[in-house]
């Protein structure tokens, strides 16, 4: 859900204190799509993208989330809306020092946009953290149902999001190729600390939830070679805002990154320790919204495509 907004979206709850992750529900697929692209207007707050939906019959403001591996309602509005939760399936490893329980919901309907819900599982978790961080009220994180069935379109420009039919979003000039891991979307991307050195690839979640840097790395990486010298070099600043509080850090800068076929000099990256879900091996980290936010993102989880116009 974000290293901001959920530490990178627990990967599918890779990152709970429990080793038992549950079940995968399959029942997140829309029984209604569009058969060719529709657009919604979205208003970008705190650099996040927020759309209207429809919960239970209930208008409500979501934003829209690529790094949550679920839905994601808050504790206190699953409650208000009389969502009955199930026993906690364990504390998220979220960003921040406050451990937060996830557990889990089903929603008996959901609209957003062209796409159409019945019986939606989720996780409801304390979002209070994310609200005061935000500076509007953080209900609804619309994670992977709304990304795994449909080609899904965010345009920082116009400021519309368009959800399609897999490969009806047009040619890409630069396509990135994308894994999905956990339910997240997953780019590997190669940096270099100077240009003489040896380059180091990493793999990032592309994540709509880090909404204030446009990397964040973490983990087995932070303590490299090539990340010891990047803390080294690097200032120390406040990186984010999870679900436990603020997430303090180190930025620095890399030479050169090169992700697909394009490479851009003289980038800053923001280095995290201790992250649960960096830690686990499963992801390095984050891409995030300040790389694409003056462009176009393109998100074809079928097809194994993603498509950035800066």
């Amino acid at each position: 859900m974000g290293f901001e907004l959920f530490s990178g979206a627990v990967l599918a709850v890779a990152a709970l204190t429990q080793t038992q992750q549950p079940p995968v529900a399959a029942g997140d697929k829309p029984i209604i799509a569009s058969s060719k692209p529709a657009s919604v207007p979205f208003e970008l707050r705190d650099n996040l993208v927020t759309i209207d939906s429809i919960v239970n019959g209930r208008t409500q403001r979501a934003v829209l989330d690529s790094g949550a591996a679920a839905l994601i309602v808050d504790q206190g509005f699953a409650r208000h809306i009389g969502l009955g939760e199930g026993q906690s399936v364990g504390d998220v490893g979220g960003a921040g020092e406050q451990a937060q329980q996830l557990r889990p919901v089903e929603v008996a309907s959901l609209s957003v946009g062209p796409l159409r819900f019945n019986h939606v599982p989720g996780y409801s978790v304390n979002l209070e953290q994310l609200s005061a961080s935000a500076g509007f009220p953080v209900n609804l994180l619309i994670g992977a149902p709304a990304f795994k069935y449909a080609a899904v379109t965010v345009d920082y420009r116009r400021g519309r999001v368009t959800f399609g039919p897999s490969g009806s979003t047009g040619k890409c000039a630069a396509p990135i190729p994308l894994a999905i891991v956990d339910e997240v979307p997953v780019v590997e991307v190669e940096l270099r600390h100077t240009l003489d050195s040896t380059p180091v690839r990493l793999k990032l979640v592309v994540d709509l939830g880090t909404r204030h840097r446009a990397m964040i790395i973490g983990g087995p990486f932070v303590r490299s070679e090539t990340g010891k010298a990047l803390l080294r070099s690097g200032v120390s600043q406040r990186i984010g805002h999870g679900t436990g509080g603020e997430v303090q850090g180190i930025v620095g800068r890399v030479a050169q990154l090169r992700i697909g076929q394009t490479s851009i000099a003289n980038m800053e990256v923001a280095l995290a320790s201790g992250s649960p879900t960096f830690e686990a091996g499963i992801v390095d980290g984050t891409l995030g919204v300040p790389f694409w936010k003056d462009g176009v993102i393109t998100f074809d989880y079928q097809a194994k495509s993603l498509c950035i116009e800066r």
